[in-house]
């Protein structure tokens, strides 16, 4: 989970979705229609734990309204399980091109089979999660709502579909939720104080302090590639982690880019605006609190208005959704403001246009067993030229180029259920390609001294200066913790060879394990790499275990459901 992104939400708002929220379509919305129930389950799907969140905050509400209610990962659900409940509520999050959370790909299947049962008892209401930069805004969520409408389940009220700064309309939602399943909350509601933004984000991740002690190169000279490695040690003795999980980063924007910001809009630093009801400086917000350079339908419809653009407006019809997607990837913030100029901007409108500033996953590459009180991270740069300017990642840019050995930053654990280690004697096939290796390395220190089999299959572009870890993979090989090991370099030699092309070559031998029990791990780029080993695993499967194509999806398909098949892709 390596990703310059909050979560991998497949989102791109149109028109309608700029407020964040809009309303579900079709029949069978209650929506206002007052009831009395006496339990409901909320069901999520999740990538990063936002969702579940989410799901949590319901549930904890609907209990202290007097409901029984549970929370329950739909990784964990099978579509039979909706026939004994009547009340139901699902918080969804988008991811890739509009699929669903990996782990809920198989009750998403369900659901939208020809095949599901009716479930005209079913009432429900969904909260759809996403990132409104991305082409399929919230469209799990969406997916879902259209499926139960079409088996006959009745909406309480209209689906909720949320950009990343989901907290403010996911709560409200909630309220309005639980208010028509149990009724107005008879507790007076005081306004909570104001925390500050600081404080804010604080409280919601529970980040603590961990200091950088090592930032090295893990690539050899020449390469085509920057990727480094980062150690930092957290400060206090209570965070933990395991293989698997992901570390969060909270990350500030680089002050150049803030200043060129500043210039271009012709606003002074110093001026004072508020986030979340408390005064700071307008530099402060912009680097510590804003996202400042990707552009968001949202700033777009801010703009647009302001400058009368008529060009802009355009861009956020449905008709022009592709150009849309084109121009906000071509496009930062400040090119925006540059190309359509104006004066006399006001910094507090301008600053509310701009969507919170969100932390950074990555996933952990080192286990506590070796590392003790460490968490070490695999970091591949984000840096390319846009209209004619080097520009860089906002979290790679920050930790590869601006923390020095004995900077200190904010971080947390975001565990990662759906990407664990069986037990210590059950064989594991690893497969990942560039960073995707991280989590690998966590899970060999995890299991050294030598357990049960172990089989990495790793890609990169050249092998004399791309293995990464190799010294590290070369000692698991050695105590016999890595039983094999494959590699695939595409640019060593004239035609490109990728993980997956491995897998194709060693078919037979990766039926033997999987029939021994294997779990399959995939770790790396969502958009190529995971589905081509998706593919690739399934004809492996078709010749090794000597089945149809057909059986081969069945087949997958259980593995996944029982935590043979993981993925973690980004």
């Amino acid at each position: 989970m390596l990703t310059e992104q909050a979560w991998n939400g497949s989102t791109e708002a149109g028109s309608d979705d700029l407020d964040w929220r809009s309303p579900g379509t079709g029949s069978g919305s209650t929506a206002g229609s007052g009831m009395a129930v006496d339990a409901i389950t909320v069901f999520f799907a999740t990538e990063t734990g936002a969702s579940e969140e989410i799901a949590n905050a319901v549930r904890d509400g609907a209990v202290a309204r007097g409901l029984t209610a549970k929370a329950v990962d739909l990784a964990d659900t099978d579509i039979a399980n909706l026939a004994d409940i009547d009340h139901a509520i699902f918080v969804v999050s988008t991811t890739g091109e509009g699929d669903a959370p990996y782990a809920a790909e198989n009750f998403f299947t369900q659901v939208e089979s020809a095949a599901a049962p009716r479930l005209d008892h079913l009432r429900y209401a969904i909260a759809a999660l996403g990132d409104s930069t991305y082409a399929q805004f919230c469209a799990a969520g969406r997916r879902l709502d259209e499926s139960l409408a079409r088996l006959g389940a009745a909406r309480l009220l209209d689906r909720i579909d949320c950009d990343i700064d989901y907290d403010e309309p996911a709560a409200a939602w909630r309220e309005s939720a639980l208010d028509l399943l149990a009724g107005p909350s008879t507790e007076a509601i005081l306004p909570a104080p104001l925390p500050g933004p600081a404080q804010a984000r604080l409280t919601k991740y529970g980040a603590v302090e961990a200091t950088v002690i090592e930032n090295r190169l893990l690539v050899g000279s020449g390469s085509t590639k920057a990727t480094r490695h980062l150690a930092l040690a957290f400060a206090d003795a209570e965070t933990v982690y395991a293989p698997g999980d992901a570390l969060g980063i909270i990350v500030a924007n680089d002050a150049e880019v803030v200043a060129a910001l500043l210039a271009v809009t012709a606003l002074d630093p110093q001026t004072t605006v508020e986030l979340a009801g408390v005064p700071l400086a307008l530099s402060e917000a912009l680097r510590d609190y804003c996202e400042v350079t990707t552009v968001t339908p949202r700033f777009l419809k801010y703009w647009a208005a302001l400058t009368s653009s008529v060009e802009l407006a355009s861009l956020l019809t449905d008709e022009r959704a592709a150009e849309r997607r084109a121009f906000l990837r071509d496009h930062h913030i400040v090119d925006i403001v540059r190309q359509n100029p104006v004066t006399g901007l006001e910094a507090q409108g301008f600053v509310q246009s701009l969507r919170p500033l969100q932390p950074r996953l990555y996933s952990i590459a080192s286990s506590m067993r070796a590392a003790g009180r460490e968490a070490h991270l695999a970091i591949a740069p984000v840096a390319y030229s846009l209209r004619g300017e080097a520009r860089q990642g906002v979290a790679t840019g920050m930790l590869c180029d601006r923390t020095p050995l004995g900077t200190r930053l904010s971080v947390y654990v975001q565990p990662n259920s759906h990407f664990r280690l069986p037990a210590d004697d059950v064989p594991i096939i690893m497969i990942g390609a560039g960073t995707g290796v991280a989590p690998y390395r966590a899970f060999l220190q995890e299991r050294t001294p030598a357990s049960g089999p172990a089989w990495l299959i790793f890609g990169e572009r050249n092998r004399a200066t791309d293995f990464l870890y190799e010294a590290d993979f070369r000692a698991f090989e050695n105590s016999g913790s890595l039983t094999r090991l494959d590699t695939a370099f595409s640019r060593d030699g004239e035609a490109k060879v990728y993980v997956q092309h491995r897998i194709a070559e060693h078919a037979t031998e990766l039926g033997r394990w999987v029939a021994r029990g294997a779990h399959i791990y995939v770790c790396g780029d969502a958009a190529d790499m995971a589905p081509a080993v998706h593919s690739a695993l399934l004809r492996a499967l078709e010749e090794g275990l000597n089945m149809s194509a057909d059986a081969a999806e069945i087949y997958v398909a259980a593995m996944q459901r029982e935590g043979r098949y993981q993925r973690d892709v980004y």
